[in-house]
């Protein structure tokens, strides 16, 4: 009988997908720990939908419109002329402030002022994804976005049509919009990651250098403490600023500053550092990641 090899236990290597995990509400993204061949799949996926819809913006044979509605992601189309309407990450150390009530009112009488000129589709779609009490067409079209990608083609055509009818109000807001937006969005770790309180515990995914790609629409909040987990190491909390999506909060003093990203956004994790933010009349402290939108 030949001697028998007792070999340790093999686990296949995963990394973290920000967007992977099952979707439970709209506040927050859901990690799932995947193969690395998985997020390395997605990301050529995506590169070639950013290339076919750059090669279709050359082809004159077709008009805008048309262009548009077979692209995979929307089109940026915000824009901020003045250096003061123009924000920045926040510098190390920097507190986070709650958003003034000169703000809220600014970008609440935008989002109504939207919301009220646009089409019934546009505002059914809205109610379907975002506002509804029932966040099943969320959950449900996200999933399948973040499943393919980001590539509405690969949708059925009602829940393609959903979408970019969504889009379409979010690029509304986008060109009223003159000013950029600092975004708060949490995401939950899946069960077998450990804590995050320091920028070693991230996952390499959510490092400073990772690429960070948002396939789903986002819901984030303008109030670091709005955002669910907050206070909770099982949750990573990045912070966005950008010209892109449409406020979607209050205007007066009910807390309420959530903001809808687009589907289709890119970014670079350019840090992770402890953050003092306001939290309801108090203080509080917890790690933040910081994210540089590409191109």
């Amino acid at each position: 009988m030949g001697a028998k090899t007792n070999r340790p236990n093999y686990e296949p290597p995963v990394v973290v997908d920000p967007e992977g995990g099952l979707i439970g509400t709209r506040g927050s993204k859901v990690a799932r720990e995947v193969p690395p061949d998985a997020m390395s799949d997605k990301e050529f996926q995506r590169l070639s939908n950013r290339i076919a819809d750059q090669m279709r913006d050359t082809d004159t044979s077709m008009t805008r419109a048309s262009r548009d509605r077979d692209r995979a992601t929307p089109r940026d189309v915000s824009h901020v002329e003045s250096s003061r309407l123009r924000g920045a990450l926040p510098a190390e150390g920097e507190f986070r402030p709650t958003m003034s009530s000169r703000q809220r009112k600014q970008r609440s009488a935008l989002k109504n002022q939207v919301i009220n000129s646009a089409p019934e589709s546009q505002r059914k779609a809205l109610r379907a994804m975002v506002t509804d009490d029932d966040a099943g067409q969320w959950r449900r079209i996200n999933w399948h976005l973040h499943k393919n990608a980001g590539d509405v083609q690969a949708l059925e055509d009602a829940d393609r049509q959903t979408v970019q009818r969504l889009d379409r109000l979010v690029q509304s807001y986008e060109r009223g919009s003159d000013r950029t937006h600092k975004v708060y969005v949490s995401v939950r770790m899946p069960d077998r990651h450990p804590d995050v309180t320091t920028s070693s515990e991230l996952p390499s995914t959510l490092q400073p250098g990772a690429v960070v790609s948002f396939d789903q629409f986002t819901v984030g909040h303008h109030n670091l403490h709005e955002v669910p987990g907050h206070n909770d190491p099982r949750y990573v909390v990045l912070e966005l600023v950008t010209s892109r999506g449409m406020y979607m909060g209050r205007s007066d003093s009910v807390e309420d500053t959530s903001h809808l990203l687009p589907r289709g956004i890119r970014a670079r994790a350019v840090g992770a550092d402890a953050a003092t933010y306001a939290a309801g009349g108090s203080h509080g402290d917890r790690l933040v990641v910081q994210l540089q939108e590409e191109p």
